[in-house]
């Protein structure tokens, strides 16, 4: 119990040491900070119901799920719509919820070793210090998938060790709420909910445990569906954006790996062309108008569909591109300049004051500067000096050491570590680390058929943990049984 108190009390110091230090020097939030859930919110709170994910009333939309949307609202209705305060009180609740999620992990990893609870705690909070674009960048919601993704682990890990006496109302809770966050959780809690409903096929009374939570999920879902039947007149049963989101990795994407540059130009949160589409057709008819064409491209290249597959699969179990191509900026430009840029494709404007992003960061040098030569800008000096600064500070994030390690450590080496333990345990695995894979893979598996990138894979972190955790006891249980051995 000492121990416990220990590393969870160390959970909380560096949590809140890291939310401190990586978001107070810069935390001055603006609209590309909140993003379409923060739009939805502000619209809830603003008495025009959940509507509007790229502002401008444009009317009820289901493109963002629905839980981020409500937490963020409840936010805003104490302290004001995208304020500061709002900021900076959403910072302090996800890493609450990153600290509670730490606890959980040691819950429920302490049964199975004191190597197992120490590493897979250590390795949680070093994903969310390291990591970058992390759980504590201004504003992320990726805490939430994290915090849900260990209480149905810890739910399952409970109710199967204690009948359902222990965890069983934490389960169905999770069950009801975890679909409403991401179509990825909504996997896992059915495919916890299946194993669960396996092992206790021949009791009844435990067998009842599973099926509430399974009524608890339907009734939420069916909750979520059927508001957006009556606004959308479409059956919605999670999100709406399903072919925007296949046409752009799958189309848009010569590779099933969207660069910067191809979200910039589709998403309407950025392009105004996108922007009016979306506002003029309503978001069932402009989603719809996605959907032909996405078909119609995978009718004709099935090999190359099924490739993009194979790469999004092993960008989440290999190594995880960190997201490039683009970079933001906050560079004030004369405005014939800023024309220009944004005319030539390098730019994507967000306002004289608001900056842009430099959208093909990625760019040689060299082949950068000779574009910006020719387009005859009177401060050429001026906005090369921006875009090599910025061209830097993405090599040294994203192709440094550092950037390289955190490709395979948040993909590679935990993948590594269960087969290892797997392999150290004679093909088995301690529960913990048999529930966190098939949670990752359930949360995984939507995106790796659909639109895979790092967004997706952040929210893995407890489970990549719980891997890595397994694989520390597994090598100190055969150091152990090697020693005893005469």
């Amino acid at each position: 119990m000492r121990q416990f108190r220990l590393l969870a009390l160390l959970g909380v110091v560096v949590i809140a040491a890291v939310a401190l230090a990586r978001n107070l020097p810069r935390l001055a939030p603006g609209m590309f900070d909140w993003a379409e859930p923060g739009n939805v919110a502000a619209a809830l709170v603003q008495g025009r119901g959940f509507s509007d994910p790229f502002d401008g009333g444009t009317g009820a939309t289901a493109w963002v799920s629905p839980l981020p949307v409500c937490v963020e609202a409840a936010v805003f209705a104490a302290l004001g719509v995208k304020t500061a305060a709002s900021a900076a009180a959403l910072l302090v609740l996800s890493a609450a919820g990153l600290a509670l999620a730490n606890v959980l992990l040691l819950s429920a990893l302490g049964p199975f070793g004191g190597c197992a609870r120490i590493a897979g705690s250590a390795a949680f909070l070093a994903y969310c210090a390291f990591v970058p674009g992390g759980p504590l960048a201004v504003l992320s919601e990726a805490w939430l998938d994290v915090l849900l993704s260990v209480a149905l682990l810890w739910a399952a890990l409970e109710a199967g060790r204690s009948s359902g006496e222990r965890g069983g109302a934490a389960l169905v809770c999770v069950a009801a709420l975890a679909p409403l966050d991401n179509a990825g959780l909504a996997l896992s809690t059915g495919i916890v909910l299946l194993a669960l409903a396996w092992k206790f096929r021949g009791d009844a009374r435990r067998l009842a445990l599973p099926v509430a939570a399974a009524a608890a999920c339907a009734v939420s879902v069916g909750a979520w569906t059927a508001r957006n039947a009556a606004s959308l007149g479409r059956f919605v049963p999670l999100k709406s954006n399903f072919w925007f989101e296949l046409h752009l990795a799958n189309v848009d994407s010569a590779d099933g790996l969207p660069r910067m540059e191809t979200v910039l130009r589709r998403l309407p949160f950025f392009d105004v062309r996108e922007f009016n589409r979306y506002a003029l057709l309503g978001e069932v008819r402009y989603v719809e108008t996605f959907r032909k064409p996405a078909l119609a491209a995978i009718r004709a290249a099935p090999l190359h569909f099924a490739a993009n597959i194979a790469r999004r699969a092993a960008d989440a179990a290999v190594f995880c591109r960190r997201e490039g191509g683009g970079e933001f900026t906050r560079l004030k430009t004369v405005p014939s300049d800023r024309l220009r840029l944004v005319a030539s494709g390098e730019f994507i404007s967000l306002g004289a004051e608001g900056g842009g992003f430099w959208t093909r960061i990625d760019t040689p040098p060299g082949e950068e500067l000779a574009k910006l030569h020719g387009l005859g800008l009177s401060d050429e000096s001026g906005i090369w000096r921006d875009w090599a600064e910025k061209r830097r500070g993405f090599d040294g994030q994203f192709r440094g050491p550092a950037g390289l390690a955190a490709g395979f450590l948040t993909a590679g080496v935990p993948v590594a570590a269960l087969l290892l333990a797997a392999l150290l345990g004679g093909g088995r695995l301690i529960a913990p680390a048999a529930f966190a894979a098939a949670i990752g893979f359930g949360m995984l598996l939507p995106f790796v058929l659909v639109n895979h990138n790092e967004r997706h894979q952040l929210p893995l972190i407890a489970m990549q943990a719980v891997a890595i955790g397994a694989c520390a006891q597994a090598i100190s249980d055969r150091r152990r049984a090697a020693t005893a051995a005469p």
